[in-house]
């Protein structure tokens, strides 16, 4: 199994939602399948799809990262070396949040704001537009608008309209792009299609574990077959990896999933399944050890401190069970055999 680093965005095990939202939709072909999804088709047929990329950048909070995950997007305008932003961004929580015009007015501004650095020359602006990927309930039906949120009197909107502004797009993933006509032939041409599908069901799903979700889950397990079985077991990995991580074991849609597997992709899942069990022991016993080694440490300092009847306050005795340094706890200890005073032994 490929080794990631548990840092790594892209890291599906560890970060599952932010991982898979990484790994499926920073691929051009997915991503452009995805925002033809939720962009106006006005503006999609001004837009060459063939230059869209993904650029490197994150403007969420580092303490929102774990509910939130964002992708910018450039693409051409089409016959024109000028290039637009498409600013998205998924919300991991199980209720909507009512500011999100005000979070993207801010995450927006970071990169209004790194744009201005990188290029002090220019005389303008790129043009962004903000796309929030919703997987709540009953779809979104709270304020899309900035100007909806300001704690003014409506009547002094009429007279004088917010100065600032910012309307983004949703695209609840609720929806299927598939539609009903959808056939294998059709997917078999665009694999792009069938990711973003993939994807977009599996997040939903996460938030939508009930029963009433079932036939929906059973088709994800068709069409987890169906990548396997075209684009092999590489194709699908991201998605069962997912599986395995985000949804708790005794969970109906894991189970109705996994029992509407093939032979072959269940083979891969149960690989998987096994592969993080056996990393998440060994990662588990790595600590075990360490933890048991610096508690031991710890708890021989304190006898040698008793032992030299230096007294230890409350807040020193905490700081030594807490601390899982082991150069700092042997630090501490070949202090305290010569110390006359605390200070001489903590005082780093």
């Amino acid at each position: 199994m490929p080794q990631r680093d548990d840092d790594d965005p892209e890291d599906i095990a560890h970060h599952p939602h932010d991982g898979l939202v990484k790994r499926v939709f920073t691929d051009p072909e997915t991503a452009a399948v995805e925002l033809r999804q939720v962009l106006p088709a006005a503006l999609c047929e001004r837009l060459d799809w063939g230059s869209l990329r993904v650029e490197s950048s994150s403007f969420v909070d580092p303490t929102l990262r774990p509910r939130h995950s964002d992708i910018l997007y450039s693409i051409a305008v089409a016959g024109t070396s000028r290039r637009v932003s498409i600013y998205t961004l998924l919300e991991h929580q199980s209720t909507p949040n009512a500011r999100m015009a005000a979070r993207f007015v801010s995450y927006i501004g970071r990169l209004y704001d790194r744009y201005l650095r990188e290029h002090k020359q220019s005389t303008t602006v790129p043009m962004v537009i903000p796309v929030l990927l919703y997987q709540g309930p009953n779809g979104w039906t709270l304020p899309r608008r900035l100007s909806e949120l300001l704690d003014v009197p409506p009547e002094l909107l009429e007279v004088f309209p917010s100065p600032i502004e910012l309307l983004f797009a949703v695209d609840d993933l609720q929806e299927s792009i598939l539609g009903e006509q959808v056939t294998r032939d059709m997917l078999l041409r665009d694999r792009g299609v069938a990711q973003a599908e993939m994807a977009r069901t599996l997040l939903w799903l996460y938030a939508h574990q009930d029963a009433g979700t079932g036939a929906r889950a059973a088709a994800m397990g068709l069409l987890l077959d169906f990548i396997a079985q075209t684009w092999g077991p590489d194709a699908v990995r991201p998605f069962l990896t997912y599986l395995v991580s985000a949804f708790a074991a005794d969970t109906p849609i894991r189970a109705i999933i996994e029992r509407s597997l093939n032979p072959e992709t269940r083979h891969l899942y149960t690989t998987i399944r096994e592969e993080l069990i056996a990393e998440g022991k060994a990662k588990g016993i790595a600590e075990g050890v360490l933890k048991g080694k610096a508690e031991g440490m710890a708890q021989m300092l304190e006898r040698l401190l008793v032992t030299r009847q230096l007294t230890l306050t409350d807040e020193l005795r905490r700081r030594i069970t807490s601390c899982k340094d082991e150069a700092l706890l042997q630090r501490w200890f070949d202090r305290a055999v010569t110390a006359s005073t605390l200070t001489e032994i903590f005082d780093d």
